[in-house]
């Protein structure tokens, strides 16, 4: 299997249920605290070492409970955690989630994130240098990208961009990436005009797009230069939190077996991660994976 280096963000999820979200000046009696390890660099890291890719992650935590408890959890699931940087001046990021029965608010402070610089990644040369695939999101410095890519692009390493949440890549980076990875909003950025459809945009990118697209599967240029649509495969869904993180955490791992078939098996990985509670625990094991039957 792949090599795969994951440059990306580090959260901690603090969740809790209400019965309705409170107005201006209100104070409501919350569910019992939920904490999870989060973050789509950490989630992303996480799905494909349980699939049995060989994964780093490169990231920044704050000098607190917080951070421990991410290390720990990676520790857990045997990725390398050594790269991870430890920030003095700010604490680990937080995604606060609050939820009724049907929808949620989530407020997100980018803490140690944010402090992810250029310069880490500069420094970090050798460390691209010695993986396969450099798997990046969006939830660290816009700046902090641009160099993973371009120091990547110049060692021949096989780039992969999730691009969420989405921040406009510069036009001359764009064909320096091996494979791009949006959902059905997030590909809106790389529109040239406002009334291209999905397939349009997918066509015409200098960088191969494959669009998750939730319930309806996903859409890719296959070898031919076609659009192909693979609708999601049926299964009976208990939470959908994580499923794309699921998806570019597998396509990384089974690249190596191909374009299209590490497409094929990273949307069986996501369709099986919905049948779990959990973003994490939800990410099926290469055992898992195997021994599902997919109709």
């Amino acid at each position: 299997m792949n090599n795969i280096l994951v440059i990306g963000s580090l959260n901690t999820d603090l969740e809790t249920s209400v019965d309705h979200f409170p107005e201006t000046g209100e104070t409501l009696i919350g569910g019992p605290l939920q904490i999870h390890c989060g973050g789509k660099g950490n989630n992303q890291a996480i799905a494909a070492a349980k699939l049995g890719a060989s994964v780093t992650i490169l990231g920044a935590i704050g000098n607190d409970h917080f951070g421990q408890l991410l290390i720990k959890n990676l520790k857990k699931y045997h990725v390398n955690i050594t790269p991870i940087k430890t920030c003095k001046q700010s604490p680990t990021a937080t995604a606060l989630i609050m939820h009724t029965n049907t929808d949620n608010t989530i407020i997100v402070t980018e803490g140690a994130n944010e402090s992810l610089s250029a310069q880490d990644i500069l420094n970090a040369e050798s460390l691209i240098k010695s993986h396969d695939i450099i798997l990046l999101q969006q939830e660290i410095p816009l700046e902090t990208q641009i160099e993973a890519i371009e120091i990547a692009y110049r060692l021949k390493k096989i780039i992969v961009v999730n691009p969420a949440p989405s921040r406009q890549l510069p036009a001359d980076i764009i064909p320096k990436i091996s494979y791009l990875l949006p959902n059905e909003h997030e590909i809106k950025a790389f529109r040239h005009n406002g009334s291209e459809t999905y397939e349009d945009i997918i066509l015409h990118s200098s960088t191969p797009i494959i669009m998750t697209w939730g319930r309806s599967g996903i859409l890719f240029k296959n070898k031919e230069k076609q659009i192909q649509h693979i609708p999601a495969y049926t299964v009976p869904t208990v939470d959908t939190t994580g499923a794309g993180d699921t998806f570019c955490g597998a396509f990384c791992c089974f690249l190596h077996l191909g374009y299209e078939k590490a497409i094929e098996k990273a949307l069986q990985a996501s369709a099986l991660s919905v049948t779990r509670t959990g973003a994490q625990n939800g990410m099926p094991t290469l055992k898992e994976l195997t021994a599902f039957q997919f109709h």
